[in-house]
């Protein structure tokens, strides 16, 4: 109230004779307790809008509805795309590269990735952002070309779809989380059972997308024996062996056990040394010497095989060069090293490729209490008990493998693999299938880091290895070009903003 106001108020009261002193202060409190109400209804609202605020922000709803890529004019938000980037992170991780990085330091899975470097300027977050942002746009093309092909997804990717979603939330409950807290704890806040749930269906019909183009790539005979004469390292196999000499000094070190670098010096009179020992060796094996044994005899490391695979090394390289005639033999001098060669010969790899049953047994059939470890032979013994049962049937034994088999891959389709590569196996599993006299129907247990594997031989297909893995790599290259093109075809603009709301 202006001071002129509150005068003329005074004397209006001193005119009326009206004015009382105990009357004005009970007026003047009831005023003060109005205006004091209405001030903590004031900051009551404020509170609750706080609390409101907190419980919205811990939610992920803000942040959720951020804008993180705009594909083609249609945005994903900060969920879709943390679903994307947790896609690639696992991916990878599961990869022999994610193994190795861990393995090296490269990458340290328990501390967040946006403060560990991939490279000189960006970090692990950075790499699987931009991962993810490139599956988005080929998930998004892909939707696109499912549209226009009319591909759906079909029963098996429905079914497979439920067993995945039954498999997490008994993962959610085993973990002692609800379905929903499941997802935000391996997604990050934004994440919702909607969201999840349809990018699953996207990521889905994409591979199923995937999956009918794979099939329309049909390659002639021509072509492959085309591709195979150009790629012939990859396919062949060489009968040979070798032997490896050390040309590195003997270490040296301090009087408190620290190595002393050796000198130039040194190192050249080592090489000259192993160069001397390398040309003795080739002397005596000429002399009608075995040259396994004069490896023994000379402290050097032998190698030999009659299907000795193609790598980058020296020795390897030499044996593998088209020039090589049979019985060749040669010194030959690499970095810290010589070699003491022998080339037999060279031919394709022409192994059939094989169908096979067969039930994985590992601890988890063994039903051990939580914490007890196998003794040592009991998985055998469990494998032993589960093929006495079997009734002598092919379909007897699909039927066990489905009750038993640890094989995720395998076990629904009564553990049949089929059309198996040399090679493609563990060397336990490739080696019995490949005994001198295999035949149809012969069974028998494999021993694998693994577990045990309770096998049963459906019999050699009529396919070549080298043909069937020269068809694969030209179906891969156009593939894999046909996949990038699509990737390409659309345009992402990534908001910042929107990316950084990924728990990274």
């Amino acid at each position: 109230m202006s001071a002129s106001r509150e005068k003329k108020r005074r004397q209006e009261q001193l005119a009326t004779g009206s004015v009382n002193p105990r009357a004005a202060r009970e007026a003047e409190q009831r005023a003060a307790e109005k205006r004091s109400s209405v001030l903590y209804t004031i900051l009551a609202v404020a509170f609750i809008a706080a609390a409101i605020f907190l419980v919205v922000y811990n939610s992920g709803i803000l942040e959720r509805n951020k804008t993180a890529v705009t594909i083609d004019g249609e945005k994903y938000n900060a969920a879709q795309a943390a679903y994307y980037y947790q896609q690639a992170y696992q991916s990878y991780m599961n990869s022999t590269s994610g193994y190795m990085a861990q393995m090296y330091g490269m990458l340290d899975p328990q501390s967040p990735l946006k403060d560990q470097a991939y490279d000189d300027t960006r970090s692990w977050a950075d790499y699987f952002k931009e991962l993810a942002v490139d599956n988005m746009k080929f998930v998004h093309a892909a939707k696109k070309l499912a549209q226009e092909n009319n591909i759906t997804l079909e029963q098996e990717d429905q079914d497979l779809y439920s067993e995945n979603m039954k498999a997490l939330k008994k993962s959610a409950a085993e973990a002692g989380f609800t379905y929903k807290a499941y997802l935000k704890a391996i997604y990050g806040a934004t994440m919702t059972s909607s969201i999840y749930e349809a990018c699953e269906k996207d990521r889905m019909l994409a591979t199923r997308v995937s999956s009918v183009q794979q099939d329309t790539f049909t390659f002639t005979d021509d072509e492959i024996q085309t591709y195979y004469e150009e790629n012939k390292n990859n396919y062949d196999l060489v009968d040979g062996a070798y032997v490896s000499v050390s040309g590195n000094p003997e270490q040296k070190t301090d009087d408190e056990g620290n190595a002393i670098e050796a000198t130039e010096e040194e190192k050249t009179a080592a090489m000259e040394a192993a160069k001397e020992t390398a040309e003795e060796i080739l002397a005596a094996y000429k002399a009608g010497g075995d040259l396994e044994e004069l490896a023994v005899e000379h402290d050097a490391g032998y190698y030999g095989s009659e299907e000795m695979s193609y790598s980058t090394s020296t020795a390897v390289e030499w044996l593998f060069d088209s020039a090589r005639k049979s019985g060749d033999v040669e010194v030959l001098e690499s970095e810290g090293q010589y070699y003491v060669a022998l080339f037999n010969g060279r031919e394709r790899n022409e192994a059939l490729n094989y169908n096979i049953r067969h039930i994985l047994v590992t601890e988890a059939n063994l039903e051990l209490p939580e914490g007890e470890e196998a003794a040592e032979g009991q998985v055998a013994q469990k494998a032993q008990e589960i093929l006495d049962s079997w009734d002598g049937t092919e379909e007897g034994f699909a039927k066990l493998a489905g009750q038993y088999s640890q094989d995720s891959g395998s076990k629904d389709n009564g553990g049949l693999i089929e059309n198996v590569a040399k090679g493609d196996m563990v060397s336990e599993f490739n080696d019995w299938c490949y005994e001198a006299g295999r035949k149809t129907g012969d069974t028998g247990i494999v021993e694998s880091s693994y577990g045990s594997h309770i096998m049963y031989f459906t019999g050699y297909t009529d396919t070549e290895y080298w043909h069937y893995a020269c068809e694969n790599a030209l179906k891969s290259d156009a593939f894999s070009t046909w996949y990038d093109e699509t990737t390409e075809s659309v345009t992402a603009e990534v908001d910042e903003s929107g990316m950084d709301a990924i728990n990274a």
